[in-house]
């Protein structure tokens, strides 16, 4: 660590700032897979690997531009439904019980429930 409180290999971020990210005993097994503290990618660059975190970051991009393809095919939020005649999204409950009981083995990569476009349920 520098004189000023700032690790150097870590883009002149601070201890604390390092430590936003730390995943405490116990916390892994509730998170759900989305959850950016879990990014493959940002493990990487916090531990020096530059040339993975890169083809991480690549991965990730495109299973990104492939989920948005599904959702553009029709899809449904999972904790959400889109209000009538609005671009609004209302939460309707269960993810703070699915994350108590450590229930997030079934979500896929993206976190939503694929449904025919006509299915769709919109409030």
């Amino acid at each position: 660590m520098s004189s000023n409180g700032f690790i150097k290999a870590s883009y002149n971020l601070t201890r604390f700032a390092i430590t936003v990210n730390e995943l405490t005993l116990g916390l892994k097994e509730k998170l759900p897979p989305t959850d950016s503290r879990l990014r493959p990618d940002q493990r990487c660059l916090e531990n020096g690997e530059y040339e993975m975190a890169n083809a991480e970051k690549l991965r990730l991009e495109q299973r990104q531009r492939q989920a948005r393809k599904m959702q553009e095919s029709g899809w449904k939020p999972q904790w959400f439904v889109k209000d009538k005649g609005s671009e609004t999204y209302r939460y309707i409950g269960g993810y703070w019980e699915a994350r108590e009981d450590s229930r997030f083995s079934w979500l896929t990569s993206n976190c939503t429930t694929r449904v025919s476009p006509k299915s769709s349920n919109q409030n």
